[in-house]
């Protein structure tokens, strides 16, 4: 962990535990709310976990070290602060001896002193970490108001804001509402027409059954499948220069099911970490497994396969860390982790898990898959005139022989890639390689191409898929001293693979539990999913949240270490993960527990009370305004215009961008946009190179997925708006949208057809002072094109141009482009 990171992470934990610091001094100071922070920021480094970097010898993580005598003295002697060494040293004017160092340029604030005095003075009593304990059976509280809420989670939240004597917001209006749960559970807009009749419909029940239609579609699946494949580093290329493009789609297609299956969270977890190792694993268990697979691949000639194999396998215990326990375990690679219980030895008996993995640098185990498969669906029926596999691989061997003896007597004139494939074993060859192979033959050899009877291409298409698979031999795992994989530590000696003992604490001594006995991934993915395990559930719906309020109860949700932030609420956040168990893991109960709640259905305008008591929003006594992620931009644009393509999976396409987005690259990729309705695919189906990803992704602060991530920033710049204006798939969308806005109101009123576009972006009727800018932008532009025909051409597609006159038709063009770019529309209220 980089020096830096800490201090940053430590500013952010600040924030949080300045509300409690002011109130401490008049009440028991408890060490988890206000102690551990301070000592966190300011002590840990130098004197917390990891040994090899302690000073004085000295441990103030520990009870027991911290009041250790010392001759004569202690850094802590419960009950006796002015005897403390801990406050002597806090508070001394001496630069010599003052704690913190002036060089680490970090202070306590006299309210801090305070706290650590008034601590000492009542016993300075410890408690193990929150995010390590076992989950609390905390029930719903009481409160006044119950009327209010509407499921448990609100009896946690109004207790807090009733403490404080604040006041809930009321309910969001109906259109805003359904727009912010359409856009939450599936990315895309609600029309017109459903917005009425959710309006008009006065029934207890009519916003709960808008719920449930949502969970029983099929984009809430793709919705909320995104956010994982954040979490899986997911991306359909190799990474480093050269960054090939690799077929990783049916790996998408499985989460989007799992999904929309509400496939059970344990099992979801233990298909993607260990598919492979379960008993006669299914081909959609091995797809699973293509999480691990995610990771880059350097394909560059002249490297160490070993080297990025292990840091492959070094990237998977990170993930796993940071996406299941929500720790910076890759922190302890190089030596025990400054701040969290996790040693060094920890985490590569962590990494042991990993390492007899199948895949030496780029070639691995792979699976054959279709789009179909992935689906539930049987295979598309194959051409009975078609040649049989028996015979297209005979036909394939001959092949090759001829064509390797042919490419060599011609000195690699075809192709030096094709000779260089040619002359590996196919069983060596990586999945491009493959490809290239295969592309060759059937160029060569008409026969060999399958004919499907079914002309759907996206079934028909059928791909090797890279998927774990573990050495029948395990590989011996050392230490790896400061974290080279060029010097294993074999005096140590061989570690077997192993859990975090600081979580393992609350499961019980894996020794002792049958249950828990380690040997592979299986194991682990059973240890993840464990009941006992308090980090999971606790991460898991922690993000859950943070997706619906803009952020976690647990802020950093990616650190739920000492370095992290305190729980707004914990006892929600340890209902919650109770609840998530007791469902039996069902992520579609608990999305159903949080937006049925009143807390979700509140208005998220801001009030002058709360800009006073509560400015972040933190005891959300009101909701929060979302831009609204980089992919939902486009869907939402294409939802409201009509030409979204809603097909579900399948290998992904290429919308129109830039040109010379490829300029900068090693390799030289081609990007031929998609023609016919597949051009107007939902935005996560866009093919994603590392090296530079779709320019609208980036604009709007889609990660490039070298590595997980489990919360985008959400930024607001210039070149956004530039992007909506200007880039040329929101041209076609803009104009698309004006087309539909002729169509749905057929009588030529432009008033009524402005008002129909207004209503397709934002859900809403207009104000009459925004209906009065619409209006005026709308016969402004008209105007001016008039006597412009040459420009109003250039704004119509050929739809446009076989309707109406050029001139309204481009005014209605230019209209719906400033509908989309409006704050309003990017923005989820």
């Amino acid at each position: 962990m980089s020096s830096s990171a800490p201090i940053f992470i430590a500013a952010l934990a600040c924030i949080f535990t300045s509300a409690a610091i002011a109130a401490a001094p008049t009440e028991k100071i408890r060490f988890n709310e206000h102690v551990r922070p301070i000592l966190s920021n300011n002590c840990f480094f130098c004197h917390g976990p990891d040994e090899k970097h302690r000073d004085g010898k000295l441990r103030l993580d520990i009870r027991e070290d911290a009041v250790r005598d010392l001759g004569g003295y202690a850094a802590i002697m419960p009950g006796k602060p002015d005897a403390s060494e801990l406050i002597k040293r806090i508070t001394t004017h001496d630069s010599d001896d003052l704690m913190p160092p002036v060089k680490s340029k970090k202070h306590l604030a006299p309210q801090e002193i305070e706290v650590l005095r008034k601590w000492i003075a009542q016993g300075a009593e410890y408690e193990g970490h929150w995010a390590f304990l076992p989950i609390a059976k905390a029930e719903p509280p009481a409160v006044k108001d119950s009327g209010w809420c509407r499921t448990g989670v609100d009896r946690f939240i109004l207790e807090r804001l009733e403490r404080e004597r604040i006041a809930p917001s009321p309910e969001a209006d109906r259109a805003t509402l359904i727009r912010r749960v359409h856009l939450d559970l599936t990315g895309l807009l609600p029309s017109p027409e459903e917005v009425d009749a959710f309006v008009k419909d006065p029934a207890p029940d009519a916003y709960p059954r808008v719920v449930e239609s949502l969970l029983a579609s099929p984009h809430y699946g793709e919705r909320w499948g995104r956010h994982w494949l954040d979490s899986a580093r997911y991306a359909d290329s190799n990474g480093y220069a050269i960054d090939a493009e690799r077929a990783m789609w049916p790996y998408r297609d499985w989460v989007i099911k799992a999904v929309n299956d509400d496939m059970p969270f344990d099992r979801f977890t233990i298909e993607q970490i260990a598919g492979d190792l379960l008993p006669k694993p299914t081909k959609a268990q091995l797809v699973a497994t293509g999480f691990h697979r995610n990771t880059l691949i350097n394909q560059e000639g002249g490297t160490d396969p070993e080297q990025f194999r292990v840091e492959a396998a070094i990237d998977r215990v990170s993930t796993t860390g940071q996406v299941w326990l929500g720790l910076t375990v890759g922190c302890a690679q190089c030596h025990t982790h400054k701040f969290d219980p996790i040693t060094q030895r920890e985490f590569y008996q962590f990494y042991a898990f990993f390492n007899s993995g199948l895949d030496r640098n780029n070639a691995g185990a792979t699976v054959t898959v279709s789009r179909g498969e992935m689906f539930g669906e049987p295979p598309p029926p194959v051409d009975p005139k078609s040649v049989g596999d028996a015979e297209i691989a005979r036909l394939k061997e001959a092949w090759e022989k001829m064509e390797l003896a042919r490419q060599e007597s011609a000195g690699a004139k075809a192709n030096a890639k094709l000779l260089g494939a040619l002359r590996q074993l196919d069983a060596a060859r990586d999945a491009g390689t493959k490809k290239l192979v295969q592309a060759a033959f059937e160029k060569a050899e008409p026969r060999a191409q399958k004919k499907r009877v079914r002309g759907d291409d996206l079934d028909a298409t059928t791909v090797e898929q890279m998927i774990m698979r573990d050495l029948p031999q395990p590989r011996e795992t050392f230490l790896f001293q400061r974290g080279d994989f060029l010097r294993p530590d074999t005096a140590l000696g061989a570690l077997q693979p192993g859990f975090i003992q600081a979580v393992s604490a609350g499961i019980r001594d894996p020794i002792q539990n049958p249950k828990l006995k380690i040997q592979n991934r299986l194991d682990l993915a059973r240890w993840l999913v464990n009941e006992d395990n308090p980090l999971t559930p606790r991460v898991t719906m922690n993000r859950v949240w943070m997706h619906y309020f803009g952020r976690g109860i647990v802020e950093t949700e990616e650190d739920f270490g000492t370095q992290g932030s305190s729980p707004t609420h914990p006892e929600l956040l340890d209902w919650l993960g109770r609840e998530f168990i007791r469902s039996g893991w069902s992520m579609k109960a608990m999305h159903r527990l949080i937006v049925n709640s009143a807390t979700y259905r509140q208005s998220s305008k801001m009030r002058a009370d709360l800009s006073q008591k509560d400015p972040r929003n933190l005891l959300l006594a009101r909701q929060e305004r979302l831009r609204v992620d980089a992919e939902i931009v486009r869907d939402a644009a294409l939802s409201a215009s009509g030409l979204l393509d809603k097909t579900i999976g399948g290998p992904g396409f290429r919308p129109p961008q830039p040109e010379g987005v490829y300029t900068f690259t090693q390799n030289a990729k081609k990007w031929t946009a998609a023609t016919g309705t597949t051009r107007f695919r939902r935005a996560m189906y866009t093919i994603f190179y590392r090296s530079a990803p779709y320019p609208l992704f980036g604009t709007f602060d889609a990660p490039n997925f070298q590595a997980a991530c489990t919360r985008r920033p959400r930024s607001d710049t210039p070149l956004q708006s530039l992007t909506l204006a200007n880039d040329t798939a929101f041209m076609e969308i803009a104009q698309g949208l004006a087309a539909r806005m002729i169509r749905d109101v057929p009588g030529g009123d432009s008033d009524a057809r402005l008002l129909r576009g207004f209503r397709l972006c934002l859900s809403r009727e207009p104000s009459a002072q925004e209906f009065a800018i619409l209006h005026a932008y709308a016969k402004a532009q008209a105007a001016d094109l008039q006597n412009d025909a040459a420009s109003a051409n250039a704004l119509l597609d050929d739809t446009l141009k076989k309707r109406g006159t050029p001139a309204e038709n481009a005014a209605l063009v230019l209209a719906a482009r400033l509908l989309l770019n409006t704050d309003n529309f990017i923005t989820r209220e």
